[in-house]
Formats: structure tokens, C-alpha cells, sequence
């Protein structure tokens, strides 16, 4: 089977909070994340997300909870819902996804 994969995933058990109108929010965990997106356990209460759909995720473990990264449903199947980054807003202002990997790699 070929690899269809962009970014490396990293097992990584973070717990985040999703946001969408139809449930409002709802706290889980995630599974994996990398570069493109993240893999997030479906919890109860987690009504079925169509493709594309668009929620807000913030990790609840980071260090600045103001950051709120917009994500596109790309897969939701039983356990797990996977999920695209798009963008990230931070006080007010959207910025490109791009953006927040650069401050990161120059952090390293």
C-alpha cells in the first residue's frame, strides 16, 4: 500500500476541547497530531461530523489557551475523528497555519 501521508504523525496525548453549533463544546482526547492536522478520540455525545465540516479545537494542555486553531473534518469513523488544520486565531486576528510552524522552527 502506498503511503498517501504529507506529515509524519507523533503519538501525542494531549486533551483538547472542540467546538462546533451543533453540540456547542465537548473535552476529549487526542491520539496522534502532526503537521497537517490531528487525530482526536470521539467522545460521547459527539454527533456525526460530515466531511468538511468546519470545528474549533484548542489544546487544553498547551501553554496559551487563547490560541484556537480552525479544522476541517476529513475523516470521522468509530473511535476516532481526523481533522485538517486550517488556520489559528489568536486575540481577534486569523493567521495562516504557515505562520505558527515558523515560529515554532524558529524556537527549536
Amino acid at each position: 500500500m502506498d503511503e498517501r501521508r504529507k506529515y509524519r504523525r507523533k503519538v501525542v496525548n494531549s486533551r483538547v476541547r472542540i467546538f462546533h453549533s451543533s453540540f456547542g463544546s465537548l473535552d476529549t482526547k487526542t491520539r496522534d497530531i502532526s503537521d497537517g492536522g490531528v487525530l482526536i478520540l470521539a467522545c460521547d455525545g459527539l454527533p456525526d461530523l460530515l466531511i468538511n465540516d468546519e470545528v474549533q479545537l484548542v489544546f487544553l494542555d498547551s501553554g496559551d489557551l487563547d490560541v484556537v486553531f480552525n479544522m476541517d473534518v476529513v475523516r470521522h469513523d468509530s473511535p476516532c475523528l481526523a481533522l485538517k488544520f486550517l488556520n489559528y486565531e489568536k486575540d481577534g486576528e486569523i493567521y495562516p497555519i504557515n505562520n505558527l510552524r515558523e515560529i515554532w522552527q524558529k524556537q527549536e
